[in-house]
């Protein structure tokens, strides 16, 4: 190549970003699929007593393009969006119950939890942008926080005591805000009274807390949350674009000592906790427009 081609394929390039580089804006919105990713609590014959499944939430929000041609560019993104998972817990456990004179009597026997889990995050996507005709490809990294953090569902419980004595099934409603509540026992407005052991035990009818022991108002969820994101949106006119976009987190989504081992406690009667990795995973099907 003679060092006037050379000169000639350099303007070219420098020619053709000047001529399309541009900004431009937009919005997007749809729905979430979202769980959680991670290691489930196993039984002692070794079959799994967790399950996180998909559940169903949204995101809605504005974009902002650079293109510096025709076929590639930089995106950034602000958005609501809505993630957790409809969470299962279903075995062997235990309960610690609690007398009017605030005595612990211990029993191991099955739990039955059903959860839905909704935390909502404002995630910030940066990604880079390929488009080939009515086709664009899009990756990037996402930094999610955390603003709102709620649970409801139920849990049964029934066993017996360590003395052999039964504990008949009770259920407990589940109502959590993650980020409001703080447990108190004494708290507890509607209760169940039982006599086991020749002891009055106190059983509340309802948990605002996301576990029976903590006192505190620590959170369960981490503020922070990073990840990954990838996704294909396909153009039906200039501006208007449908698409799928997959965000996997790359972060533990819970402190460690706010999630204890649900099947078991130590010899010493105190929390196993789980040092274990817990991240989101969402699938997004989104309708948008860029102007």
């Amino acid at each position: 190549m003679n060092r006037l081609s050379i000169v000639t394929l350099f303007a070219l390039l420098g020619y053709l970003p000047l001529t399309a580089q541009e900004f431009s804006g937009g919005f997007r919105a749809g729905i979430n699929f979202a769980t959680i990713d991670g290691p489930l609590e196993m039984s002692a014959g070794g079959s799994e007593l967790e399950e996180y499944r998909f559940s169903n939430g949204f995101h809605v929000g504005g974009t902002v393009n650079y293109f510096f041609n025709d076929y590639f560019g930089l995106r950034a993104e602000l958005l609501y969006s809505q993630k957790g998972a409809d969470y299962n817990y279903n075995g062997e456990s235990f309960w610690v119950l609690y007398t009017e004179d605030d005595e612990r009597i211990y029993a191991t026997g099955s739990r039955n939890t059903s959860l839905s889990i909704t935390n909502s995050y404002i995630d910030i996507p940066f990604m880079a942008v390929g488009r080939y005709g009515r086709l664009e490809v899009s990756g990037g990294v996402n930094l999610g926080i955390l603003i709102s953090s709620r649970g409801s569902g139920e849990l049964t419980f029934s066993g017996q005591t360590r003395a052999g004595s039964t504990v008949d099934p009770f259920t407990i409603a589940l109502e959590f805000n993650y980020f409001d509540d703080a447990l108190r026992r004494t708290d507890a407005d509607e209760v169940e009274l039982r006599d086991i052991e020749g002891k009055t035990v106190v059983i509340p009818k309802t948990m605002d807390s996301n576990f029976q022991e903590f006192e505190g108002d620590q959170k369960l969820f981490n503020t922070i949350d990073f990840g990954l994101i990838g996704g294909l949106a396909f153009y039906l006119n200039q501006g208007l674009y449908v698409g799928m976009r997959v965000n996997y987190g790359l972060s533990d989504l819970t402190k460690t000592e706010l999630d204890p081992s649900r099947r078991e406690l130590d010899e010493a009667d105190n929390f196993i906790f789980r040092e274990d990795d817990d991240r989101n995973l969402t699938i997004q099907a989104s309708i948008g427009f860029s102007f």
